[in-house]
């Protein structure tokens, strides 16, 4: 390992430290206080959440650029690849929500699994074959088995291809292997959504409401994607002038793209339910849109959309680092105050209620990932050195 490696990994294990001290230590603080236990739920939902969306957004980015025999993310594409391989971590990370749904007494995140809430309510005894604890978890098992499966798959190859092992024909297998990945990817996207958002609230439902998880999501690991490049490329890590402003503009493009998505996706959810105007549907809305939650709904969508829009408007600022970062940032801010609008009207619909305590599982969580991003890169090309289009993609110019 040489010296600046070394000075990489150890940079990299810092922040991670920094991130899993500060995140237990506020987690502490969140139980200590009134109701914490109860709340605890909740705000690790949150966080596991947060960062399984990067991760997962992350390798569904890895699966689309070989779907589209993409040319011009090869430069870039190890970076998606470093954030979708801890996958398994995740699998491991959401072991606690499991103990949620099997221990309602303690934790009561999911109303579906306490006995003396479903008993004579005729919604959630209809629904009771699917919202279940056994089905829930082999639901679970299922997701993870097809993310972890096919994150090794992307990710080893691409490996193998920097070892010089049988490159066209790994491309070619990644391109077969795609078209059935973003099939299961929807699919289990959309049911894990359900199962751990929207079931929250069992009277609720919305059909659009996968698609809504997938568009901050995908967001969401777009903007990590994008600080991880352009903090990398400052510091050399991706070699001098190799990633040019030219790459750097199709990842704010895309950006922008999933910003407007996100967007019309909100919005579309949104006015659907307000024209039907049905009770079962508006009371979830109505609770968000009331006195205590309103602030959180305008926070949303400057941090969502606005700030985002206008802050890449421009074919210039797609080309500016600086600017690329701070848009990213603001976006994953974004994703975060989402979940938290998505989960925490369920523990108390007057209002939130803020505290440190609340942040500590998703630091925690982020600073497990980090430890996981700089184990992989104090082992691995920080770049697909293998890939036979990575000439190509370095000559990409728009």
């Amino acid at each position: 390992m040489n010296d600046s490696i070394a000075s990489g990994a150890s940079r990299w294990r810092a922040v991670a430290g920094t991130l899993i001290v500060a995140g237990l230590a506020l987690t502490d603080i969140g139980f200590a206080a009134e109701g914490g236990v109860s709340r605890f739920g909740f705000t690790y939902l949150l966080g596991f959440t947060f960062v399984w969306s990067i991760v997962l957004g992350s390798l569904f980015f890895v699966a689309l650029q070989h779907l589209t025999r993409s040319v011009w993310s090869v430069v870039i594409r190890r970076v998606a690849e470093m954030l979708a391989a801890p996958m398994a971590v995740i699998g491991l990370a959401f072991v606690p929500v499991l103990l949620f749904a099997v221990l309602p007494d303690r934790f009561g995140l999911f109303p579906w699994t306490d006995p003396a809430v479903v008993a004579g309510d005729h919604v959630l005894e209809g629904k009771r074959a699917y919202l279940n604890p056994g089905f829930f978890a082999a639901r679970a098992a299922a997701f993870f088995l097809i993310w972890i499966a096919y994150a090794r798959f992307f990710v080893g190859r691409s490996l193998q291809q920097d070892a010089g092992a049988g490159q066209e024909k790994k491309t070619l297998a990644m391109r077969r292997f795609s078209a059935p990945f973003m099939l299961l990817f929807a699919l289990s996207l959309t049911f894990a959504s359900f199962d751990w958002l929207m079931s929250l609230d069992p009277h609720w439902f919305s059909t659009i409401y996968g698609v809504y998880v997938f568009s901050g999501a995908t967001l969401a690991a777009l903007a990590a994607i994008t600080l991880a490049v352009v903090g990398m490329r400052a510091r050399g890590k991706l070699g001098q002038g190799l990633v040019t402003d030219d790459h750097l503009y199709s990842l704010g493009g895309f950006l922008f793209a999933f910003t407007c998505f996100w967007a019309y996706i909100a919005f579309s959810q949104f006015m659907l339910i307000w024209y039907s105007n049905l009770p079962e549907e508006t009371a979830w809305f109505h609770v968000r849109l009331g006195p205590g939650w309103i602030g959180v709904t305008l926070a949303l969508a400057v941090l969502r959309f606005g700030l985002p829009f206008f802050l890449l408007l421009s074919r210039e600022a797609k080309r500016n680092a600086r600017r690329l970062a701070i848009t990213s940032v603001v976006v994953l801010a974004g994703q975060l105050v989402d979940l938290y609008w998505l989960i925490m009207p369920q523990l108390d619909g007057h209002g939130p209620r803020p505290s440190l305590g609340e942040l500590g599982p998703a630091l925690f969580l982020a600073g497990v990932l980090v430890l996981c991003l700089g184990r992989f890169l104090s082992r691995h090309r920080p770049m697909a050195v293998g890939d036979p289009l990575l000439s190509e993609s370095l000559r990409f110019h728009l």
